[in-house]
């Protein structure tokens, strides 16, 4: 990401505008390393500064945040001292990732304090750290180790010192930059990214763009400086962006970045820009985190059916050959004046012809023999009936735990995933929660297909919502035909015009098991015609009087409401 000094300056110029002269109105900590500040200055401002290391940043946030029931003791220290204060002035280490918020307050007696809440965001460093006027350190959000040999030491009654300037050449300083560029000998792209202040390797990327990077021709050198002065007036007329992969944020940026290929979703300020980035990477986060919990569980669930299923099934397969052992058992009765012959009793074969050859136990008589026979006889069929009844329930089972597997490529929130999750408790599959989850609402997807509003369960759940609480009776239902699929329903007032009907069966293909394949027919019903069998999994139904139409599967999303 360009979260570097120059990006940062944007922000420190945003927060400027709406927070001085504000007053901070309460202060949350829901977070080890993570303050939030409610800032009023004419409207109440939410801002988010997290010391995280992997996620250090500071901006206005829209994002719901917790409270929690006992503050830490840093979260205490701030309400003590901030509470009330103005936000006198924010500014910003020059070319550094600080932020100085300068604050003026009241003591414990009402005399006016001045004070200064300091953001440093440096990588596994980052820190927050409240200071007095003359920045006597008060206390910090992250106590790191200090190293005595240093100037810089964060502790309490210590005086906070700021970075020791660098000795790298300011980026828009065209004279040095020119010089050092004249007498630099490695490529472009690494030489200013090490020798320049202030700039992240992706804005070297951004101002190297199209560049040969082992050009130092002057020509070249000098489009170099063109591009650096062509960044610094982006900066001053700033467009804020979040690119996108596949809907996932990877980078914002605080202007349109040529380097930056993909999706892009522009925003008014860089705050917004940096608020959705992550908000929408914590919510995509949280839900694969939910959802690969749940896949866990269906996969281990799918792969425990089918072995018990290859047992059974193997069980059943070699229970077929108990009729041999009956057989055996009705010969060697009706021969027992015969004598055997070491371990086998030869005798006429009335069953199949011919001569038979039964294997003995020779400790015991023939007619014991005979016994043991009729016994594992008992015994396989008692097994056999015993493991079909288990191979038809195991067969639901695994069909069933298959078109849950479908449904989670289907989910797109975390709602959708806890819906499955519940579906899952209610089998039995996952261990119900001591703590009682509020259920999240049934959202199925909606479409407007031509007028019509056209309904889809992405999960049993909503399969059965859909159906059967949605639906009215005269309302058309659609399904593919023979493979599991969405419960899809057309809302009509009246008759369904043809096109509607494809439309919402090519829908209905493309969430289902077919969605690879072509020409898939689709059934559809009026929704009066579908019943759920008693004790049947949720989203199991039957349905007669139906009509079938053949499509080729499309999601439709210019559709989706």
């Amino acid at each position: 990401m360009a979260y570097d000094a120059l990006s940062l300056s944007v922000l420190c110029r945003e927060l400027s505008e709406k927070l001085t002269g504000g007053k901070i109105t309460k202060i949350y900590q829901p977070e080890r390393d993570e303050i939030i500040l409610f800032v009023f200055n004419r409207q109440t401002y939410k801002v988010v500064i997290s010391a995280n290391a992997g996620v250090n940043r500071i901006h206005l946030t829209q994002m719901p945040t917790d409270n929690p029931k006992t503050a830490p003791a840093f979260c205490m220290l701030l309400r003590k001292h901030l509470t009330n204060a103005a936000i006198e002035q924010i500014t910003q280490m020059p070319y550094e990732r600080v932020l100085d918020f300068t604050l003026s307050g009241s003591d414990e007696l009402g005399y006016r304090q001045s004070l200064h809440l300091i953001f440093e965001l440096t990588g596994k460093t980052s820190n927050i750290i409240l200071t007095d006027g003359e920045y006597i350190v008060y206390d910090s959000i992250k106590h790191l180790p200090q190293d005595i040999g240093t100037s810089r030491i964060i502790m309490t009654g210590a005086k906070y010192k700021f970075f020791l300037p660098q000795n790298k050449i300011p980026p828009f300083d065209a004279a040095r930059v020119k010089l050092f560029l004249q007498n630099n000998a490695q490529p472009l792209s690494k030489a200013l990214a090490e020798n320049l202040l202030g700039v992240s390797q992706a804005t070297v990327n951004e101002v190297l763009f199209g560049i040969d990077e082992n050009d130092f021709t002057e020509k070249n050198l000098q489009r170099v400086l063109q591009r650096l002065e062509s960044y610094r007036a982006n900066l001053q007329n700033p467009r804020p962006n979040v690119v996108l992969n596949r809907g996932m944020p990877t980078d914002v940026c605080p202007f349109d970045y040529l380097s930056k290929r993909g999706e892009k979703k522009f925003f008014e300020t860089l705050n917004e820009a940096h608020d959705y980035y992550y908000f929408t990477a914590d919510k995509i986060q949280r839900f694969n985190d939910k959802a690969k919990s749940v896949n866990t569980v269906i996969k281990n669930a799918v792969s425990r059916t089918q072995k018990k299923l290859a047992i059974q099934r193997q069980t059943v397969l070699e229970a077929e050959k108990r009729e041999t052992y009956r057989q055996y058992g009705d010969l060697i009765l009706a021969n027992l004046w015969q004598k055997p012959v070491g371990n086998k009793l030869i005798c006429d074969d009335y069953y199949n012809g011919g001569r038979a050859e039964i294997p003995l136990d020779e400790t015991l008589s023939l007619q014991q023999n005979a016994q043991a026979y009729y016994k594992k006889y008992r015994k396989l069929k008692s097994a056999a009936e015993h493991n079909a009844r288990l191979v038809e329930e195991n067969e639901k089972l695994l069909q069933y735990l298959l078109t849950v597997k479908q449904n989670m490529a289907y989910c797109s929130e975390a709602e959708d995933v806890q819906q499955i999750r519940s579906e899952l408790e209610g089998a039995g599959l996952i261990k119900q929660s001591r703590t009682k989850v509020k259920e999240p609402p049934v959202k199925p997807l909606r479409y407007n297909v031509h007028g019509f509003d056209v309904y889809v369960g992405k999960n049993n759940v909503q399969n059965n919502f859909v159906t059967f609480r949605l639906a009215s009776s005269n309302d058309l239902w659609l399904h593919t035909q023979k493979i599991h699929s969405s419960h899809v329903v057309i809302s009509a007032e009246g008759d369904v015009p043809d096109k509607v009907i494809l439309g919402a069966a090519e829908i209905c293909a493309y969430f289902s098991q077919a969605a690879e394949g072509s020409k898939i027919p689709v059934d559809y019903t009026l929704r009066k015609n579908v019943k759920k069998p008693p004790h049947a999994p949720l989203g199991f139904v039957v349905y007669t009087d139906f009509k079938t139409v053949i499509v080729n599967p499309d999601r439709h999303t210019e559709w989706l409401v």
